[in-house]
C-alpha cells in the first residue's frame, strides 16, 4: 500500500489541503472541531507526516522531545539531567511533554506531529500501552525508551539491572548475619519488580534458607498499603520476625521504616531495611538509608546517545530525521542495561545476636 500524502488526508477529511496543512503545523486559525476530525482521520490511516522535512523548512531539526510522567516524579531531574549534558554538546535543545498514567499516548503523538518540531523522542514510560510509540518508530520517528517499567517492545531502549542490584542488596544482608529476610514488593505486573524478586528468591536459595512466604508480602507501591503490611511482618512472634527487609523502593523502605517505629523496633538495631533506587531524599532521612542505586543521569546521558543516533545527526550535519526503519526484531534493537551500585548508609547493621536463631531455614513451623 502506498504511504498517504496530505492530499489524501484531505480528500478523507472532506477538507482541503490547505486546511491540513494548518492542522499540521498547528495553526491557530482552526477551529477544534475541524482539528480534532483531521487528526482522527490521521489516526485511522495511520498517517504519519513527513516530520523532518517540515522541521527542516521551519529551521527546527535541533529539537528533541522529552516524555515523562510527571515533572515530579522522583527519577526525571536525575534522567533530564544526564540527557541535557548530551544534547547540549550536539547543539540540541528538549521539548518536555507529560503523559499522565490515566491517558494513553494518543494524544501525545498528535502533539508531536501537528508541531513537527521533535526530531525524535526520549520517553520515560510507567504504565501507558506502548504500541502507538512502536508504531511512529516504524513509520520513522526515532523513539528511544529510558528507564521504562515495561519495555519489552521493538523500541530501543536504556534499563537498570534490576536483578542484579537485588542479588547485591541481598548478598549485603546476608554477610551483615542476616537469614530472616522479608521482602515488601512493589507492582508485580512490573518486569522490574519481577526480577527484583526473582533475585530475592534466588540468594536465600543459593545461600541454603528456605524462603518463607510469611516473610513476603505485597506492597504495590501504595503508602498505606506498605506500611499495612509491615506491621503485620512485625507483629510476628519474636523468633519468627524478620530481622532484616528487602524493600522493592526507596519510598517502600521509607513506609517500612514508619511501621518498625510505630512497632517499637530500631532500625538498625533491631530491624535493617534496604531500599532500591537510591532517590534524593535517601540521604536525608533518619537513618540514612541504605540502598541500591539506579545510575539515573547516566541513563540519561546514554539514552541521549542512542537518540542522536537513531536520528543520524552529528555536530557538523544538522541532519533531516531519520528514514523510516520499519519493524525490527527485538535482537536487532539497541537495548543497554546500566550497572547499579550499593549506597551504604546507616539503615542496615548486623543480625541482633540475642535474637534466637532457627538454623539456616526460614520454612515457619505448623
Amino acid at each position: 500500500m502506498a504511504k498517504l500524502t496530505i492530499r489524501d488526508i484531505a480528500a478523507l477529511s472532506g477538507l482541503s489541503k490547505s486546511t491540513v496543512s494548518l492542522v499540521l503545523n498547528n495553526s491557530p486559525k482552526v477551529d477544534p472541531a475541524t482539528r480534532r476530525h483531521v487528526l482522527a482521520v490521521m489516526r485511522r490511516n495511520r498517517y504519519v507526516p513527513s516530520f523532518a522535512a517540515t522541521a527542516l523548512a521551519k529551521g527546527s531539526t535541533r529539537l528533541i522531545g522529552m516524555v515523562v510522567p510527571g515533572l515530579s516524579w522522583h527519577m526525571v531531574a536525575s534522567i533530564n539531567l544526564g540527557v541535557a549534558a548530551v544534547t547540549e554538546q550536539h547543539g540540541f535543545d528538549i521539548i518536555l511533554y507529560t503523559a499522565t498514567n490515566d491517558r494513553d499516548y494518543g494524544s501525545l503523538i498528535d502533539r508531536v506531529l501537528t508541531s513537527s518540531m521533535s526530531s525524535g523522542l526520549l520517553v520515560v514510560s510507567h504504565e501507558q500501552p506502548l504500541e502507538p510509540l512502536v508504531q511512529l518508530h516504524q513509520e520513522g520517528m526515532p523513539v528511544v525508551l529510558v528507564n521504562t517499567i515495561d519495555a519489552d517492545v521493538a523500541l530501543p531502549s536504556v534499563t537498570a539491572d534490576n536483578y542484579d542490584g537485588a542479588r547485591t542488596a541481598m548478598d549485603h544482608l546476608m554477610q551483615l548475619g542476616h537469614e530472616r529476610i522479608a521482602c515488601v514488593q512493589g507492582l508485580m505486573r512490573y518486569r522490574c519488580c519481577q526480577d527484583r524478586y526473582r533475585a530475592y528468591l534466588d540468594a536465600l536459595r543459593e545461600a541454603g534458607i528456605q524462603p518463607d512466604p510469611e516473610l513476603t508480602k505485597p506492597g504495590d507501591f501504595v503508602p498505606e498499603q506498605i506500611r499495612a503490611r509491615s506491621r503485620e511482618l512485625f507483629a510476628l512472634p519474636a523468633d519468627q520476625r524478620p530481622t532484616a527487609v528487602f524493600a522493592q523502593s526507596d519510598v517502600t523502605a521509607y513506609g517500612v521504616m514508619t511501621a518498625a517505629a510505630e512497632a517499637g523496633l530500631r532500625v538498625p538495631e533491631d530491624v535493617s531495611v534496604l531500599g532500591f533506587d537510591d532517590i534524593e531524599s535517601a540521604a536525608q532521612i533518619r537513618p540514612p538509608l541504605t540502598t541500591i542505586q539506579q545510575p539515573f543521569v547516566e541513563m540519561g546521558k546514554r539514552a541521549a546517545e542512542l537518540l542522536l543516533s537513531e536520528i543520524g545527526t552529528n555536530d557538523d550535519d544538522p541532519g533531516t530525521g531519520a528514514e523510516p526503519v520499519g519493524e525490527k526484531p527485538l535482537a536487532d534493537l539497541p537495548r543497554l542495561v546500566m550497572p547499579t551500585s550499593l549506597i551504604v548508609r546507616a539503615s542496615c547493621g548486623p543480625a541482633p545476636v540475642t535474637r534466637s536463631r532457627r538454623g539456616r531455614s526460614q520454612t515457619t513451623k505448623a
